[in-house]
């Protein structure tokens, strides 16, 4: 099964349970069992889910990280506030939109300015502001990182994200493999799980930083995460 895009459509029938976490104002819990996934099992193919949900339209919710043992028993193990889109999450993500996109997507890499202990491969982004998300839809690198200095780059700049900039989202940072296999020009570009600064995305997914920091010491290959995320 190919995954590096969505793999799950249609809504899920668990909204009451992220609205009673957001409501409860959660953090960062510790292992938590008992509970029953907001998902359905049979539709992922691993071990750890990152589950995000919000009110439809709203620009605030919930982010959860599900994992399956070797009982096959899931336990939820993180539940925190997010961020996700100024204009919540949809299935009409696009270039230029500000919603997040709905639907379940592989979680394959990270990046981030900052060292981090990560078990997923993590590119290391320094201060010299050579690398970039490109978002320009005109250019066969579209929604792929490059690293070239400004004068010199075979697309837009203008239309791409300097990620050694971009303080403090790109401290840590986790790439959703939306649009990524096969790339469609203009669907959408540089969606990523990163560090919040206090509002609403472009259409990524904010969280704390120690968040960040704990999600990326989690998450492993072996277990073919994904991220999951839908709106009530």
């Amino acid at each position: 099964m190919r995954l590096h895009r969505n793999v799950f459509r249609g809504k899920v029938g668990w909204a009451v349970l992220a609205a009673a976490i957001v409501a409860a104002g959660l953090v960062v819990l510790p292992r938590i069992s008992g509970a029953r996934p907001p998902f359905d099992p049979a539709s992922v193919p691993g071990t750890q889910v990152v589950w995000v949900t919000a009110a439809q339209g709203a620009d605030r919710g919930t982010l959860e990280l599900w994992e399956r043992g070797g009982s096959g028993k899931w336990e939820r193990t993180l539940a925190t506030p997010a961020w996700v889109g100024k204009q919540g999450i949809s299935d009409r993500a696009a270039e230029g939109s500000a919603y997040t996109p709905e639907g379940i997507f592989t979680l394959t890499e990270g990046f981030g300015r900052s060292p981090v202990e990560s078990k997923l491969p993590y590119l290391p982004v320094d201060s010299s502001n050579t690398w970039w998300w490109v978002s320009d839809p005109a250019s066969p690198l579209y929604n792929r990182s490059y690293r070239c200095a400004e004068a010199e780059c075979p697309f837009d700049t203008r239309a791409a994200e300097n990620l050694g900039r971009t303080v403090p989202q790109y401290d840590y940072a986790l790439v959703i493999d939306y649009n990524r296999d096969p790339v469609v020009a203009g669907r959408g570009s540089a969606f990523f799980v990163h560090v919040e600064a206090g509002a609403a995305t472009a259409g990524c997914v904010a969280v704390a930083a120690e968040v960040m920091r704990s999600l990326l010491g989690a998450l492993q290959p072996s277990r073919r995460p994904v991220i999951g995320m839908y709106s009530s």
